[in-house]
């Protein structure tokens, strides 16, 4: 079951790397971020892993992990480590939440600063034969640091304590610091603790992995890592990758993999253009699209499959432009016969967002076809939540509908006034699958049929109902003199919908509807309905979006 992507509206037909003569090569994905950042976070790698610094260009490797084996990199903060070595963040100011060996954000440096991490590893272990346990400590150069100290005071008796048994008073109390990064074994054994405003913390696989994917916290990506640290954001944590191989990720998660070829090469464009328009989308927190619905839904490695990675590959490289630029290529499930005019969804006319027909979905698809059931009770309280109060309700009305059908100004009558909806705002308000939809109440149907016209699969025209062709709810078919059918309409334009007649109660409302999703741009069903027809990938999406061109 393909996930549908309410994709934000980018709506600026701004240059978006317009007549580039080169593309990114690369995305940065992130998989951790603001409100789903993390304490820590958990790498590992078959045959094993690097942990460096990436500045310039550039990837340094500071240790490596062999295979089987992982490495956990965490915030230095406050941390309460259990027996068998698991470390939990906790906040000191609620107390601790079971018992176990706190660690803090206080240290203690021994000596000097040292050459590099192979020097400070070293002097960490000769320490070791003096029961004190070191680690290496990147800030401002290399240095050895000891201790997770909870609080300055016990940090600072520590200090006088590890004077006495060095025999040195060179030793310098380290205060915490929020941008701080501590990278340890499975174990909870310090490995490095880093942090450097001039470089970032990378994880990567050793290039002996094949395929050169890497496990981050139990699922499998391709490419490389960064973690950073926001004081709004916790561990940030940041897929690094190839934007094909990022597509790998991406298509069957937006697409079933079972679909037509040409329908997911037309997903792969959508999905690469998407990818192209959103670069520096999130620079603040240092990457370009988050893995979920916000953007394109991005399962890494774990979510490809055969088919979406040759629609990938059969497509390298090409994305949709207009005059061009590149193209807002929305998409959605199912559009119920007819796809939807930009401008009567978001409320801004893009030449390439026109409504079109729709002739190949297959009316078999989840929500297709749909209803949805209110009493004038639960309309109330739905308004009510949403800051609406018109008392009882008395009457829901279309007043106006779109040349595609769908209602454009949705009008709740109450006892104490009423509130008329635009655009997608009546669909949203209600939790509708789509805007395309009739209602029935007691009083019989809320619209009126004043007909002529259809959608057909020569588009939305004139006819003479019995023996005239219709996309209804169970896919497209001829019409009989003898067919029951309900119309919506207004200023003399309608649409025929599949259904029969139904006596509905004082009191209570029937949406009846088609389609899943905005409406605007490609439906998914329509695309593999046209594909299943004959249609190549770029005459699809030629169909759906006006004017663009595939380069």
């Amino acid at each position: 079951m393909f996930l549908i992507v309410l994709m934000a509206v980018f709506l600026v037909l701004g240059n978006n790397y317009a007549l580039a003569s080169s593309w990114p090569e690369t995305v940065r994905i992130g998989l951790y971020y603001g409100g789903s950042s993390v304490a820590s976070v958990s790498f590992s790698s078959k045959s094993g892993l690097e942990v460096g610094s990436f500045s310039s260009n550039s990837f340094d490797t500071i240790l490596t992990m062999q295979g089987g084996s992982s490495v956990i990199v965490r915030k230095d903060a406050f941390f309460i480590k259990s027996p068998s070595g698991i470390t939990s963040a906790y906040d000191p100011s609620e107390g601790k939440p079971f018992e176990g060996e706190t660690l803090g954000p206080y240290h203690i440096q021994i000596g000097d600063s040292v050459r590099n991490y192979d020097e400070a590893r070293g002097m960490a272990d000769a320490l070791l034969s003096n029961g004190i346990i070191a680690y290496p400590a990147f800030e401002n150069g290399w240095y050895v640091w000891t201790g997770f100290y909870a609080d300055s005071e016990t940090a600072s008796q520590e200090l006088v304590d590890l004077a006495d048994k060095l025999g040195t008073s060179n030793l310098k109390l380290i205060s915490p610091s929020s941008a701080r990064l501590v990278v340890q074994n499975s174990h909870a054994d310090p490995l490095l603790v880093f942090s450097d405003g001039q470089s970032r913390l990378r994880v990567r696989p050793h290039k002996a992995n094949n395929p050169y994917v890497l496990s981050v916290n139990g699922r499998q990506y391709r490419g490389e890592f960064e973690i950073r640290r926001y004081l709004d954001s916790d561990l940030t944590v940041i897929n690094i990758l190839d934007i094909e191989e990022y597509l790998y990720g991406v298509v069957p998660q937006e697409l079933e993999a079972t679909a037509p070829l040409e329908a997911l090469k037309a997903q792969a464009v959508a999905a690469r253009t998407y990818a192209y328009r959103n670069i520096g989308k999130y620079s603040k927190w240092g990457f370009d699209m988050v893995n979920s619905a916000g953007d394109q839904v991005y399962a890494g490695y774990d979510g490809e499959k055969a088919a979406t990675n040759t629609a990938v590959d059969q497509t390298r490289g090409k994305k949709a432009l207009y005059n061009g630029s590149l193209a807002s290529l929305f998409y959605f499930s199912s559009s119920g016969g007819m796809t939807e005019d930009n401008v009567n969804v978001w409320g801004t006319p893009i030449p390439y967002l026109k409504s079109v027909p729709d002739p190949y979905e297959s009316g078999d698809s989840y929500n297709y076809s749909w209803s949805r059931t209110f009493t004038a009770e639960e309309l109330k309280q739905i308004l009510f939540l949403s800051d609406v109060d018109i008392g009882d309700i008395l009457s829901v009305s279309i007043e106006e509908v779109s040349e595609a059908g769908r209602p454009i100004k949705l009008k709740f009558t109450g006892t104490k006034g009423q509130i008329t909806y635009y655009r997608q705002d009546g669909r949203t308000v209600l939790g509708l699958p789509s805007n395309l939809y009739t209602i029935n109440s007691g009083s019989g149907s809320t619209t009126a049929s004043r007909t002529s016209y259809v959608v057909t699969s020569r588009g939305l025209e004139s006819v003479d109902l019995p023996g005239s062709m219709v996309v209804t709810g169970s896919g497209t078919k001829v019409l009989s003199g003898s067919g029951a059918f309900s119309a919506v309409g207004s200023s003399g334009v309608s649409v025929i919908s599949g259904g029969s007649s139904t006596q509905v109660k004082d009191g209570v409302y029937v949406f009846t509807g088609r389609g899943w999703g905005h409406g605007v741009g490609m439906s998914q069903e329509g695309a593999k309905g046209f594909a299943r027809q004959g249609y190549t990938y770029d005459q699809i999406l030629k169909h759906y979006f006006t004017g663009i061109t595939i380069e």
